[in-house]
């Protein structure tokens, strides 16, 4: 149900809502917000919340960069309040919640706004290719507890069993509840590879919502752990002996009669996809180490994307191999692909607005993606590598950010404004990693020097 300003007036009225947290996501990935009360809704909703520009150049560690783009001179920008994603919090008491666009001084998209940047390239992929672009998120996070001053499983349940969705019941059922409350759909839980994982997939939708859909399972996760005595973490790999958690993201494109523009049944490759999706794809390939930035953009991230992890660590593509970067489900399924160089760590505006733009531009210029890939990449030599022309995905945060430092087809597409800015925190991040020393090293180097 489309919701209007003034049905959200009506329900905040009704339903005696006292508080509403007005949010969006910074260039980190990190929620900024303010919470207003309901006489300021209608202006909110009207006007906008002023913020500073500069709080998009804060990093992760919630430092401001250096040589940012925003400064103490360059004003403000305001918060909008989408009404299609009013939603009251059902773990919190008379308090609702709202995602927001940012605009500028004259009530225009604001340059540096990444759910903007989303929002004008899906019209183009409508205007372009007459049809919606369609997503899923499916999210791998951990639940962990503490002891002894240390974060460990919060159980020991095994890969696609039933016991960690019994250990885990309560919170499972309190979450899977809370993001149906607000208006989120989920379609499968399971227990994952590593003790005290899990994966939900929620269901697939138009791609903004989606994006929106992966924010609130973001927000929900830790927030309803915590209310547990739990921790949840989307962390890419918390433990070096245990699986790392990815974020896979399932891409389909249909018409307004419902025809799947991305099927072809008579497709000589064999995987009954049409022109348009081996197109897509290819675009995809053709920005992959730029994705693997936009879509891994942790220091951490890397130390999941390692061979043989089942995360990808090339750049290819193949069905039902995950192995690879873009995987396309066997034919039982629905035509689409999945992107699976990404984790929670990403701010999902961004990684779908790059994912459409790579798409796109890979339909505009028919790259061709080459043939798929049938055998696990991992294994694969580097004379196999070389002749079948698959290039090794980026291995650390540094060599992922130099390479989307050289897209100028991303620069363009989601605005020069957030790709400047983007690689100049992530810069600042990996800049401040690298002279991090750590427990292991000292303990290492004071033994063997």
């Amino acid at each position: 149900m489309m919701l209007t300003k003034d049905k959200v007036l009506e329900i905040v009225e009704n339903e005696n809502i006292e508080f509403i947290r007005v949010e969006f996501l910074d260039y980190a990935g990190v929620t900024r917000g303010r919470t207003i009360r309901p006489l300021q809704l209608k202006d909110a909703m009207e006007k906008g919340i002023n913020f500073s520009t500069a709080i998009m150049s804060f990093d992760l560690f919630d430092e401001y960069i250096p040589n940012p783009a925003y400064g103490p001179n360059d004003g403000d920008f305001f918060a909008v309040p989408d009404p299609n994603t009013f939603a009251i919090l059902p773990y919190r008491k008379n308090t609702a919640r709202m995602l927001c666009d940012l605009v500028d001084i004259n009530g225009e998209p604001w340059h540096g706004c990444p759910r903007s940047a989303l929002k004008r390239l899906l019209n183009e992929v409508e205007s372009i290719l007459g049809g919606k672009m369609f997503m899923a998120f499916e999210q791998e996070a951990y639940l962990l507890k503490e002891e002894n001053g240390q974060f460990v499983p919060a159980d020991q349940s095994h890969c696609f069993s039933s016991d960690g969705a019994d250990i885990q019941e309560d919170f499972i059922q309190e979450f899977v509840h809370s993001l149906e409350a607000m208006g989120v759909t989920t379609e499968q839980i399971s227990s994952e590879f590593g003790p005290g994982q899990l994966e939900i997939n929620l269901r697939y939708t138009n791609a903004l919502k989606a994006a929106d859909d992966q924010v609130t399972f973001m927000h929900l996760f830790k927030q309803i752990a915590r209310d547990k005595g739990l921790i949840g973490t989307l962390m890419p790999k918390p433990f070096q002996h245990l699986a790392g958690s990815g974020l896979h993201v399932h891409i389909s494109l249909y018409d307004e009669t419902g025809e799947n523009l991305f099927e072809e049944v008579t497709d000589q490759r064999g995987l009954d996809l049409s022109e348009k999706a081996y197109h897509f794809i290819g675009g995809l390939l053709k920005h992959g180490s730029s994705l693997v930035a936009i879509g891994a953009p942790s220091i951490n991230s890397y130390k999941r994307m390692q061979p043989g992890s089942w995360a990808p660590a090339h750049i290819c593509y193949g069905s039902g191999n995950r192995s690879v970067l873009v995987r396309v489900p066997e034919k039982r399924r629905s035509r689409r692909f999945e992107y699976r160089g990404a984790d929670g760590t990403c701010n999902p505006y961004l990684l779908a607005a790059c994912l459409v733009a790579s798409g796109l531009h890979g339909i505009q210029n028919t790259i061709d993606p080459g043939e798929p890939v049938d055998f696990d990449v991992s294994l694969a030599s580097e004379f196999l590598l070389r002749e079948r022309g698959i290039n090794w995905a980026p291995r650390s945060l540094q060599e992922a950010v130099n390479c989307l430092n050289e897209d100028s087809v991303l620069a363009q597409t989601i605005g020069r404004s957030i790709w400047e800015e983007f690689i100049k925190i992530k810069r600042t991040e990996w800049d401040k990693y690298s002279r991090y020393i750590s427990d292991w090293e000292r303990k290492v180097f004071t033994a063997r020097f």
